[in-house]
């Protein structure tokens, strides 16, 4: 490993704690921290020039280093102009993402009147920003790190000979929206936001740059009491003009001095930071020895794989920082810290938390920040629907599809992202088992038991039409699905006319009639985002031409029109809707979801609930392999709800005619498949001609009907569902295949082995990354196959 010189305060601090607690070090003027083997794995170098920096998808392009929860994030400067200062900051504003300067707080050197020319050397590791600055006779080391979950930590340490006097400027961002550094507006922040009105005011130790009160849904929203504070432990002279700010103090030699930054939401964060502030700044080592102990246990604990290459480890370093730098710390709405799909996702920033991306990210995390995997499955949890719930009593058990900063108008909040029209795939017990088996805690099993148990009773009770133990994905009773009596709303498009409809026997009427080019049901996008995979073939999306084609050779358009049936109580209440058709992917979720309860019942002492799980994972596994298996095509498929069940038992047959996708490998994924029906999926999914293609595992097979090699869930290869293909091969006896196929997805998908961010996803045909950067769940899953199946010589 590299070796960090002990010149600075921090690294002697770090020095004597490690030798003390036994950790590693070295003699003489060198200690071995884990974290320096990882130089820039994530590009951190760059300076924002718009609040809105967009890539070509509406994300922020730059990559700041979050960590330890915070609400603002920091860039590497990446040329002479940013020396000196952590370009940005990047500001959480509640939901969204928003750059707030270009570099604030940059330091220049003045020595003898005159501007000290300075060569720079900029790097991150784990856990920290790096700089050193030099000229003859000057050295100046700073070194970044979060000492909580609203503040920064900056050392700086000034090696020198001769008085110098120190000048840190900054200035607010003016300008507002760029994509790919292209304008794309020409007003300023303050024209578009003109009740932000930013201002900064100048203390005795620094800084606060307050913020107005803007509700903004989509871009920026804030409280009126945020605040950025800069607070420095040496007393400077600050003049502020307008938006820009610059600040003095000399030394007579060599020095050592801290800055903190932190970003506050509301005055109650303000007032409770301020000690702490304080603290850190009497204090600063102790804080920052904390920061990389704590990253020394995350990859001490993450990195495991003995057998992985050098590479395959620096990915799964990447996959570790990416993880960490999602995780948010507690604020507004939320009860617990949360980990988000994406610091830098226009749509996925600030605490905005998923149950569907909470199942994987806690799995992963459970090995490397076990607290953290917990915390955030209990955000999750923190708002299942109670019986007395005041909105939707209905659905106890119930988990919102999502959560954040902000509560919906229901529930007297303004926020517009937080969603109850679903939930998502039931695969909870699954990551809390895993929680459990990393840290060995029962007692977490005990609290999250009854949990698991009433959202288990909700699929079976709100999402079971047919009664026969199997749930259906579906839609919530909501104003986006239905008029106020309870009937479900569409649209129906034909030619020029587009009309608003509602009532299900109406809609079977235009379904039956093929009176329409296209019918737009609120519900039927609601069903597809339950099953966490959207626009998937199998729930009836196709495009256009798509469809055309495929009635061209032969078949039907009512194909692709799902059904759909109201579930209500006995005494009539509506409790939402069930497409009329059960997903095997479901189906398989719940085979497992018995499966995890039964054992963690076992553990509990509860064997006569035990029992009962057992006998219902038994029955599902029969069911899924007698009436989802097609056996002429060798794959496991959704099944139509008819009228009447069949002679066999089932609820209908399986829908074929909507090809294949990965739903079809989810009986393999949860082990409810017999190893017949695994060897004729396996066969599929090693065809070329089907799955296997440059990166392998996409959301559709070559050969169906809807497959588009750039469309979101009919096409793109998602990290999640390859793992899950790949453990259900390992599962049945296809390791070494499996371990061939991660190797071709490590080989191919773009971005992997360089310095850029993981994404979302991957075109099955080139390789080519798309959607969202710094993606969490694509990190879990990316760590999962660093510890299952990234072998060196494999």
């Amino acid at each position: 490993m590299n070796k960090v010189s002990l010149r600075t305060p921090l690294a002697i601090f770090i020095s004597a704690v490690l030798l003390i607690s036994g950790g590693v070090a070295a003699s003489g003027s060198d200690i071995h921290l884990r974290a320096d083997a990882y130089k820039n794995v994530i590009n951190r170098s760059a300076a924002p020039h718009y609040m809105l920096d967009y890539d070509s998808d509406d994300h922020q392009r730059l990559n700041p280093f979050f960590d330890d929860g915070s609400w603002h994030g920091h860039l590497l400067p990446a040329g002479p102009e940013g020396m000196g200062g952590f370009p940005g900051p990047a500001l959480l504003t509640e939901e969204y993402i928003n750059f707030m300067a270009d570099n604030f707080d940059r330091l220049t050197i003045y020595k003898d009147g005159q501007k000290v020319a300075l060569s720079m050397t900029a790097y991150s590791i784990p856990g920290a920003l790096i700089q050193t600055l030099t000229a003859p006779g000057i050295r100046i080391d700073m070194t970044l790190r979060f000492a909580s979950a609203r503040t920064s930590l900056l050392e700086t340490n000034i090696t020198t000979n001769v008085p110098l006097e120190l000048v840190w400027d900054g200035e607010l961002l003016e300008r507002y929206h760029a994509k790919e550094g292209k304008p794309q507006s020409a007003q300023t922040i303050e024209q578009v936001y003109p009740g932000y009105s930013r201002k900064i005011l100048p203390t005795a130790d620094g800084l606060t740059v307050t913020f107005g009160k803007v509700r903004a849904p989509s871009n920026l929203m804030t409280s009126g009491e945020s605040e950025y504070q800069i607070h420095k432990s040496i007393p400077m002279q600050t003049t502020v003009e307008g938006h820009r700010f610059v600040a003095k103090a000399g030394i007579s030699g060599s020095t050592t001095l801290y800055t903190t930054y932190s970003h506050l939401l509301t005055v109650e964060e303000v007032q409770k930071e301020q000690p702490k502030i304080a603290d850190m700044l009497a204090h600063p080592q102790p804080y920052l020895t904390a920061s990389a102990q704590r990253w020394e246990g995350y990859l001490n604990k993450g990195l495991t794989n003995a057998h992985a290459t050098s590479v395959q480890e620096r990915v799964a370093v990447k996959a570790i920082e990416t993880l960490n730098g999602n995780w948010r710390g507690v604020a507004g709405a939320m009860k617990f810290d949360s980990v988000t799909p994406s610091v830098t996702g226009r749509w996925f920033s600030g605490n905005q938390t998923w149950p569907w991306d909470t199942w994987k990210q806690a799995y992963a995390m459970a090995h490397f920040n076990p607290d953290v995997a917990k915390d955030n499955i209990r955000a999750v949890f923190a708002f299942q629907v109670q019986p007395d719930d005041p909105v939707r009593p209905w659905d106890a058990g119930f988990l919102p599809d999502l959560i954040a900063y902000n509560p919906s108008p229901e529930r007297g909040g303004d926020g517009t992202n937080w969603n109850e029209r679903n939930t998502k795939p039931s695969l909870a017990a699954w990551s809390v088992m895993e929680v459990y088996k990393t840290t060995g805690d029962k007692q977490w099993l005990a609290e999250m038991y009854p949990k698991l148990v009433a959202y288990h009773d909700w699929w079976l009770r709100n999402r079971d039409h047919n009664h026969n133990g199997v749930p259906e994905y579906g839609a919530t009773r909501d104003k986006a699905h239905n008029t106020a009596d309870g009937q479900m709303l569409f649209t129906v498009k034909e030619g020029q006319k587009e009309q608003t409809e509602s009532g299900l026997k109406n809609y079977d009427q235009v379904v039956k009639s093929g009176k329409y080019d296209r019918i737009e049901i609120p519900a039927q996008v609601a069903a597809s985002w339950e099953s966490g995979r959207d626009d998937a073939a199998a729930f009836g999306f196709i495009d256009a031409d798509q469809l055309a084609k495929y009635v061209k050779n032969g078949g039907k358009k009512q194909d692709w029109q799902v059904s759909f049936a109201e579930n209500r109580t006995a005494d009539g209440t509506l409790l939402g809707y069930s497409l009329l058709q059960e997903s095997v992917d479901q189906a398989s979720y719940m085979y497992s979801d018995n499966k995890y309860l039964a054992e963690m019942a076992d553990i509990l002492g509860k064997k006569a609930e035990a029992e009962t799980f057992r006998s219902k994972a038994s029955k599902l596994a029969d069911y899924i392999n007698t009436c989802m298996f097609d056996s002429r095509s060798g794959f496991f498929y959704d099944i139509r709800i008819e009228a009447k069940p069949l002679a066999n038992g089932c609820a209908g047959k399986p829908i074929v005619e909507r090809g294949r996708g990965p739903e079809g490998w989810s009986p393999l994924f949860n082990g409810a498949a017999t190893q017949p029906h695994a060897d004729a999926v396996v066969k599929v999914m090693k065809d070329p001609k089907e799955f296997n293609t440059y990166v392998p595992l996409g959301t559709a097979a070559l050969t169906n009907p809807a497959f588009g090699a750039d469309i979101y869930w009919r096409g793109r290869v998602w990290v999640d569902q390859l793992y899950f293909g790949l453990k259900g091969m390992e599962q049945y006896g296809y390791r070494n295949d499996a371990i061939q196929m991660a190797q071709t997805f490590f080989d191919h998908a773009d971005g992997l082995v360089t310095d850029g961010p993981i994404r979302e996803n991957y075109n099955p045909l080139n390789g080519q990354q798309q959607g969202a950067p710094n993606f969490s769940w694509s990190a879990a899953h990316l760590y999962m196959l660093y510890n299952d199946f990234f072998v060196q010589g494999k």
